[in-house]
């Protein structure tokens, strides 16, 4: 599958729509990928997410009507999805840094902070990473105990999760590693739900009771590519831009309807440390 050529159907229809309501939805839809991993996609390739790409698209599009036409304001403001003439001028003074009236008068180019169009060129600059040394591994099925939450990748709950669930790890019996814990993205089997479960959880050997308020799951046998992230919490996303944008383009394989994770065990130092390493498993065919 070329992510590339995909990323760029998503892009025009982007373009075609910009006046139109958009959602990550409905564009996965259009490029046949669920919305889960399509928006992990475009943003390990473009540095920024899908609905941030739309919105500076959007007022950009809108400065160039400010410049160029007589169109009022608030037709303008309108024309872009924005409710109001006030929502609108916050969020170009926002990423502008003056406002549009100002804008107007001025009729000067913001070139060095318009969005301008993605082409596939530009996407195929993305593709240069981190060098990581990914490995193919089959890993076979295995039991956890833990604690889940329903988030988005907006509004992230996990690190309440994770305080929450550290908490009561001594509640857990049977566990197979006391050094290893685990957090599961759950698949979102569902294209048209953008919340997505998360399970900060830890393995277990078998299952005596369940402490209050936790869950069990299983998660069957599976290919996975492994990428080790070294580094604190904050960089973390660079190891999944490296798997999305950078290896899997070129690997031969494809993301599979499965579960990803991450394993915290003794070479986890802490989330700021610099010298932590994490493993994170992504399901591939």
């Amino acid at each position: 599958m070329s992510y590339l050529k995909q990323i760029q159907r998503a892009v025009d229809y982007i373009e075609e729509n910009l006046s139109n309501e958009l959602s990550i939805t409905e564009i996965s839809q259009q490029v046949n990928f669920s919305m889960y991993h399509f928006h992990r996609i475009f943003q390990s390739f473009v540095g920024e997410s899908l609905t941030e790409y739309i919105r500076r698209r959007r007022l950009t599009a809108a400065a160039h009507l400010l410049r160029n036409t007589n169109l009022r304001i608030i037709d303008i403001a309108c024309e872009y999805g924005f409710n109001s003439q006030e929502a609108f001028t916050r969020a170009f003074k926002k990423m502008f840094g003056i406002t549009p009236g100002m804008y107007r008068r001025q009729k000067q180019r913001l070139l060095l902070k318009e969005k301008p169009r993605l082409t596939i060129s530009m996407l195929k600059h993305f593709e240069g990473g981190l060098l990581m040394e990914p490995r193919i591994v089959i890993k076979e099925g295995f039991t956890v105990v833990g604690m889940k939450c329903s988030t988005t990748l907006k509004n992230n709950k996990v690190p309440q999760l994770w305080d929450e669930f550290l908490s009561r790890i001594h509640e857990i019996k049977n566990r197979s590693d006391d050094k290893v814990a685990m957090g599961i993205s759950e698949f979102c089997q569902n294209p048209h739900d953008e919340e997505f479960t998360y399970v900060a959880c830890v393995p277990v050997m078998r299952i005596d009771e369940i402490p209050e308020g936790m869950v069990v799951k299983t998660v069957p046998r599976n290919k996975y590519v492994v990428v080790t992230h070294k580094g604190s919490m904050e960089t973390l996303g660079n190891a999944y831009d490296f798997i999305y944008a950078t290896w899997l383009p070129k690997s031969g394989y494809e993301l599979a309807e499965a579960d990803d994770f991450e394993v915290y065990d003794e070479r986890f130092l802490g989330p700021e440390d610099e010298k932590s390493e994490i493993d994170i498993y992504v399901p591939i065919k």
